[in-house]
């Protein structure tokens, strides 16, 4: 088994592989080279190679062969995929989280129809990210599959393109790509299904305009009964903070901080931070201001809402009192988290609002589907 490394325009990357020939050729799922700029490619014995050429793509089926200078490399023997019965023992070898070597075990839970015009085999050996192009693997320690993608927001279906189809792939190898060379081919022989800005552009905007949802205003005794038995006036600045934007996972701090008129050596920060799967939203709409609570002396609010069909948005709360020349670091912390199946955004633009809807739904778009692992 290899481990592969990489660097996109999205940032570090890493997938599985495993070698297939003494003399160097690898074979992993496309998805997992096809951004990288450059890779490397380490082997379970710590030897790495940092030339990567391709020798043979299959888009449909989310196939590549590599080529590394080796000489004498382990090999992983391919089995027979149409043999394999349902409820046989299957394990799944590769690099979750870098983590090389990692084995879970499973069995082979149905062969299905990808819908694409190949079969899948379905799994429930256990998955996670950097799995991407390693083996699946039979009891005679076969490669009988390679790990490609799992169904988001549910456990234990997880699957793998059959090994026939490599060995298809090792029968039509081409002249050495570079990896430049291989996105060039593929951009020229691809009709890409979602028309627009790509994801980075979409992210870089959406990260320049959320910030202007800031807003600042003050709730007085006499604008707001609520305040009365107070006897104060305090003073809100509402604002979302971009936290993280670079690829299919995105963060964002939704923070009001309140001074109190009578204390305004204090800050009262509250802050909910929403970490959100782009792919696995279901649902982008707004709200108005006439289907949102509005306190007196709250100016008109629109809320984004990012939904998704199960509970798979990390939401963390917390609350900061900081003092003059604290930091948040020395402040009162209180923090909870839990999973749920709605984010939210709070704009005082229609217009804007209404930009930010259409982002983040373009975003989904490019973004749902398969999940890279």
């Amino acid at each position: 088994m290899v481990v592969i490394h990489g660097k996109t325009d999205f940032g570090d990357t890493l997938g599985s592989g495993f070698s297939v020939s003494k003399d160097g050729k690898i074979v992993t799922n496309l998805h997992v080279i096809r951004d990288m700029k450059n890779a490397t490619v380490q082997l379970a014995n710590g030897e790495v190679f940092d030339s990567v050429s391709v020798l043979a793509t299959d888009e449909r089926r989310d196939l590549a062969v590599v080529q590394v200078a080796g000489f004498n490399l382990p090999v992983l023997e391919l089995g027979n995929s149409d043999a394999l019965t349902v409820g046989e023992a299957l394990v799944i070898v590769g690099s979750p989280r870098g983590l090389e070597g990692t084995v879970t075990a499973g069995i082979l839970s149905s062969v299905r129809d990808s819908g694409d015009g190949f079969k899948v085999l379905q799994t429930d050996a256990s998955v996670n990210p950097g799995n991407s192009g390693g083996a699946l693997v039979n009891s005679k320690g076969q490669a009988v599959g390679v790990v490609s993608f799992k169904v988001r927001s549910a456990e234990g279906l997880n699957f793998a393109v059959p090994i026939n189809y490599v060995r298809g792939l090792l029968n039509n190898l081409h002249d050495q790509w570079t990896l430049e060379q291989m996105r060039q081919r593929l951009v020229g022989t691809t009709v890409r299904k979602t028309t627009g800005p790509s994801l980075k552009e979409t992210l870089d905007w959406l990260r320049e305009k959320v910030p202007l949802a800031a807003a600042h205003y003050v709730l007085s005794v006499a604008s707001n009964p609520l305040l009365q038995s107070m006897g104060r006036t305090k003073e809100i600045t509402e604002r979302t903070v971009p936290r993280r934007f670079e690829s299919c996972t995105v963060s964002f701090d939704d923070s009001e901080v309140w001074v109190w008129e009578k204390y305004r050596e204090l800050r009262e920060v509250h802050t909910t931070r929403y970490t959100v799967p782009l792919g696995a939203l279901s649902d982008v709409s707004i709200l108005t201001p006439a289907d949102l609570f509005k306190a007196p002396g709250v100016p008109d609010r629109w809320s984004v809402v990012l939904k998704t069909k199960s509970n798979v948005i990390l939401e963390e709360t917390w609350t900061l009192i900081v003092g003059v020349g604290e930091t948040d670091e020395n402040a009162n912390h209180d923090t909870r988290s839990e999973t749920v199946g709605a984010a939210f955004m709070a704009f005082t633009d229609e217009e804007i609002t209404k930009r930010v809807v259409d982002a983040f739904r373009h975003a989904a778009d490019l973004c749902r589907g398969r999940e890279a692992f």
